[in-house]
């Protein structure tokens, strides 16, 4: 059992998405891409108890706060369709009623009426859920509900509704970053203690007694004797107003509570290692709280048969890697599917990359997914090898700059930062415009991974030496934006357009500090030449450490007029890219001169 489909419409920053899930997947991208929103959309669908909250949507959860319709247009919905795929037996006898049957290799699902394909190979039970949200301006409410896609009646409208009990077969938990932990041992709605509960089916007998208890106990009254006495003041005071029988002594109690209040308000107590004093579970350190919620989906999905679907949103927060390494394969253990969101290369690089997804989002609120599949001059190994010094950062980047090698990846960042250090108002770092460096390694590869990660979605912008025609023409068809350094190397680039007062004064920063390199002794010039003749010694040492952090530490020396011209037009046309300048204001209308006076005949 998966979730093989989500189709989204009008849903926070989502205008219109459709995304399809093989199995247990790691959805990638930028901040504010919508990762979670997909989440929170399943949620709505599929979620036990999203439904029972007071108030399931408001106006924030409608694309661009848009609720209400005019007299041209109706009133937006929230739509949500989620597709639930490889149903076993004992769903398929309780939702006889709704079965549709689900194609893998193309992603079509095959209606009631398609029953005769059902026997294809490859073609297995499914339901679909669709939740709608809308504004009802008459009630001035927002109103939600949930539907079976099928069956629908003459008018094509669901007629079967799916309630909380149904919603609980799929066994779908929401593990939200950071609340999930705090809210794990409490008796709110939707909070892990309560989803064992009820997957249990465990009911609480304790809330009416409580209460009985509860509003008979006096906190304080008037036996204390500096509150009591101000209690009693004030009921002689009533009592000159009203009758004496209705200006009884005010007291203090813990009243008024309701089931809910009592469900936000109870709280679990953990022991804290000082012998007698226990303190509550949130309180507790982020590895206990981490170990119990794996403890607590471990007894839902022990209970369930591992029929449940999980949806953890960055695993990471707050652990080490080994530990962010464990709870992600506890959790695949667990559910018969995972998902999750992440930004951390020790959580991502556990996938497969068919298992990692790459969401964007436009402008206009368009989301769309795509799978990492590996182009054929990219080895798997060489892949799993270099994901956490390489590829990780790019695919969860917006914008990716692929450089031939890592002179160019050192040098282009350092660059971008000392600009930014020293002239803010005119300048700014890569990656404040969200461009991340990526290493080709070889002049060769910069077309093919600017095809990789533009298929990807990214926008891709290219650095490379001269090249011939034909390879050039290679590169800047894989690109958004081409940029060829006009030198055959990147030394002769540093060498031509640096200063050679600033190429002598790091030469002789590096001899003074004892940095120079023993093998180019010979190339030192005297201490008394000519600056003419520190530019060979500057080059060859560029040369020698060629992509070492040499270049960093020269770049942090240098200020704006001694940084390369082709490197500062190269950034400037990077950040056009990403910050267009506004467009120049439309031109005064012309005077309009007076009507010429009508002749009197």
């Amino acid at each position: 059992m998966r979730v093989a489909r989500v189709h989204i419409e009008n849903f926070r920053g989502i205008r219109l998405a459709d995304l399809r899930f093989a199995g247990t997947t790691v959805l990638l991208g930028d901040n504010n891409t919508g990762k979670s929103t997909v989440f929170e959309a399943i949620e709505l669908a599929i979620g036990a108890d999203r439904l029972a909250r007071s108030q399931v949507i408001d106006e924030h959860d409608f694309f661009g706060g848009a609720y209400r319709g005019d007299e041209e247009h109706p009133a937006p919905k929230i739509v949500v369709e989620v597709v639930i795929a490889g149903l076993d037996a004992q769903h398929c006898e309780r939702f006889r009623n709704n079965l549709e049957f689900w194609r893998e290799s193309d992603g079509v699902l095959i209606g009631p009426g398609g029953a005769a394909q059902a026997a294809q190979p490859g073609v297995e039970p499914a339901v679909r859920i669709r939740f709608e949200g809308e504004y009802d301006q008459e009630a001035d409410e927002f109103t939600a509900k949930t539907w079976f896609a099928v069956p629908r009646n003459v008018d094509d409208v669901p007629t079967s509704e799916c309630r909380s009990s149904d919603k609980r077969e799929f066994g779908f938990l929401h593990l939200r970053a950071l609340r999930t932990g705090s809210r794990a041992l409490s008796m709110e709605r939707g909070s892990l203690l309560d989803v064992i509960l009820r997957t249990y089916e465990v009911r609480t007998r304790m809330w009416e007694g409580l209460l009985d208890r509860l509003r008979v106990l006096d906190v304080v009254g008037e036996q204390d004797p500096e509150f009591g006495q101000i209690l009693t003041a004030i009921r002689d005071a009533m009592r000159e107003i009203v009758p004496g029988e209705w200006a009884d002594a005010p007291h203090l109690r813990v009243s008024e509570l309701t089931r809910e209040d009592l469900r936000r308000v109870l709280k679990s107590f953990l022991a804290t290692g000082v012998p007698g004093y226990a303190a509550p579970f949130q309180h507790q350190g982020s590895g206990t709280i981490n170990a119990l919620v794996l403890a607590m989906l471990g007894l839902i999905a022990q209970r369930r048969a591992g029929r449940v679907i999980f949806a953890m949103e960055e695993p990471e927060l707050s652990l080490p890697p080994h530990v962010q390494q464990r709870v992600v394969d506890k959790v695949r253990g667990l559910a018969s599917q995972a998902l999750f969101t992440s930004h951390s290369p020790y959580v991502i690089e556990q996938f497969k990359p068919e298992q990692m997804t790459v969401v964007r989002r436009d402008a206009a609120g368009h989301m769309s997914a795509t799978p990492v599949l590996l182009p054929p001059n990219l080895k798997l190994k060489i892949f799993r090898d270099g994901f956490r010094t390489r590829f990780c950062e790019a695919l969860l980047a917006r914008r990716v700059l692929v450089v031939e090698g890592k002179t160019e990846f050192v040098a282009y960042s350092a660059v971008s930062r000392r600009a930014a250090e020293i002239a803010p108002a005119a300048h700014k770092r890569l990656d404040s415009l969200g461009w991340v460096p990526f290493d080709a390694v070889g002049d060769t590869a910069v077309a093919p991974f600017a095809t990789f990660f533009r298929g990807l979605g990214k926008t891709v912008a290219t650095i490379f030496d001269q090249q011939e025609p034909v390879a050039k023409a290679a590169i800047e068809a894989a690109s958004d934006r081409a940029f060829e350094q006009p030198y055959p190397g990147f030394e002769h680039l540093l060498w031509a357009e640096v200063p050679i007062a600033r190429q002598r004064q790091f030469v002789q920063w590096l001899v003074e500090q004892g940095e120079w390199p023993q093998a180019l002794l010979n190339v030192l010039p005297s201490p008394n030449s000519a600056d003419d003749a520190y530019a060979a010694p500057f080059f060859e040492v560029l040369r020698h450490k060629k992509g070492n952090d040499y270049l960093t530490l020269f770049f942090d020396q240098c200020e704006i007029g001694h940084l390369p011209a082709t490197i500062m037009r190269i950034l400037g046309e990077l950040r056009l890219m990403v910050e267009p300048p506004p467009a120049p204001p439309a031109p005064p209308p012309p005077p309009q001169l007076p009507p010429l006076p009508i002749p009197i005949i």
